[in-house]
């Protein structure tokens, strides 16, 4: 019977100590290691190739030059392949911007510098444009999907999207603009 009695005991300890881990795990989770949202920061560094006349044509040429700044306050890296940043206006997609593959390290910000070139003749097309012009800002979206993974404790890894939506005001008569970005994560 000590036998039997030692092997109860055994197993009730060892139980105990699962479930004692298994809470403790559960606990950090909750608090620590809780997938947080990402910041992203689009900040125009400036208009290239900007160029618009109203005689004797109405014409457009642009490129927007983009700083994208991604903190990651996870306690997880995210790694991420090559994606594309698509631009659009008033729904009508007008241009595009490759993003190159990387890593955005726990908890820390990664800079990303692109360009996006913009279709002219899409913008000018749409009816909005002209009424935009006149008010002295273009109002441009972009949307991009990053695709990777999240490796948490470099051992732990899931697959993750990560859905960026910029809104970018270009001022026209000033040749500068401004953005503002939301982004979600989802695994």
């Amino acid at each position: 019977m000590d036998a039997r009695k030692s092997f109860k005991i055994c197993c009730i300890a060892t139980l105990v100590i699962l479930v004692i881990f298994i809470v403790i795990l559960v606990i950090l989770y909750f608090t620590i290691l809780k997938p947080k949202q990402p910041e992203v920061v689009a900040k125009p560094l400036g208009l290239s190739n900007f160029h618009f006349s109203l005689q004797p044509n109405v014409s457009l040429s642009l490129c927007i030059r983009m700083q994208i700044s991604i903190k990651n306050p996870n306690y997880a890296r995210f790694e991420y392949g090559n994606s594309t940043a698509y631009l659009y206006y008033f729904g009508s997609s007008v241009g595009d911007a490759p993003i190159g593959a990387g890593v955005i390290h726990a908890r820390s910000t990664a800079n990303l510098t692109t360009v996006v070139n913009v279709a002219a003749d899409k913008v000018i097309s749409n009816p909005n444009f002209l009424p935009d012009v006149f008010r002295g800002s273009l109002s441009l979206t972009t949307a991009s999907t990053m695709e990777g993974k999240v490796v948490l404790l470099g051992i732990l890894r899931l697959h993750a999207k990560d859905h960026i939506a910029c809104m970018t005001s270009v001022f026209v008569w000033k040749g500068n603009s401004s953005s503002s970005c939301i982004s979600e994560i989802k695994l």
